[in-house]
């Protein structure tokens, strides 16, 4: 009963809070939602992977970030990595198209709980800003994980991350996410996700997204990922869609 009311808690608060901005560097079975699982032991993975986001502004905003996600499993619930967005782009009626090399992030998780079917983990990380001059460090010392697995085909995952930017920016962020493999390989995956931001200077503002996609498993070592995700309430922000797509490769 206890562990039961754990969980009803747990998932609560992550309704209330929810993820739109992942830890950086660190592994997921699913689109944006990271589980509680880890990179198994001296382990590696390598995930190139793309993203277009689009803005519903007057502007006509649009963003194009490609990189790679390099991570490695340093015990059998601990795994390390980074992520470096190798070329961005953006382009709108006011500024200029613009290239540059992205912001490197890296992130640690670290999966401290496992119970039938229930487990549970710590993810924290930072952001360095080599992208551009105004761009501001990023701070996740705080993000759990929660997991719940069901008949070995139906997963849950959600988390939250406390987020705290360079530039005296607070947010809180976080994601639900369901999938199931209808198939040995294929996992249908949707995600729920929430972010707050708190600048001291501006309006807080409120974004809550839905993403919709899908996992392949394409051989025992390479997992396809691609997902929508639509913002569907956003209030001082302007909506937007992004397309992301990434490979996972385990060696």
């Amino acid at each position: 009963m206890k562990l039961i009311l754990t969980v009803v808690l747990f998932m609560g608060v992550v309704l209330c809070t929810q993820d739109l901005y992942a830890v950086g560097g660190i592994s997921n079975t699913k689109v944006v939602v990271p589980s509680t699982d880890t990179v198994p032991l001296d382990t590696y993975e390598i995930e190139p992977f793309l993203s277009l986001q689009v803005f519903d502004d007057e502007d006509d905003t649009k963003f194009f970030d490609s990189g790679l996600r390099f991570t490695r499993g340093f015990l059998n619930n601990l795994e390390a990595g980074i992520s470096a967005s190798i070329l961005t782009y953006e382009d709108s009626d006011l500024v200029d198209s613009d290239y540059n090399f992205g912001d490197i992030a890296a992130g640690v998780k670290y999966r401290f709980y496992t119970l039938s079917g229930l487990s549970l983990a710590y993810q924290g990380g930072f952001t360095l800003p080599t992208s551009t001059d105004d761009t501001n460090w990023v701070f996740e010392p705080l993000g759990l994980i929660l997991t719940l697995k069901f008949m070995n085909n139906i997963s849950v995952d959600a988390d939250f991350v406390l987020v705290f930017e360079e530039s005296e920016i607070f947010s809180i962020v976080s994601n639900l996410g369901f999938g199931m493999f209808v198939t040995e390989i294929f996992q249908p995956v949707i995600e729920l996700g929430y972010e707050y931001s708190d600048p001291d200077d501006f309006s807080s503002s409120d974004i809550l997204s839905l993403t919709g996609g899908f996992t392949a498993n394409l051989n025992d070592s390479m997992t396809l990922i691609v997902g929508v995700t639509k913002d569907i309430v956003s209030e001082n922000a302007p909506d937007s869609y992004t397309l992301s797509s990434a490979l996972t490769v385990a060696f």
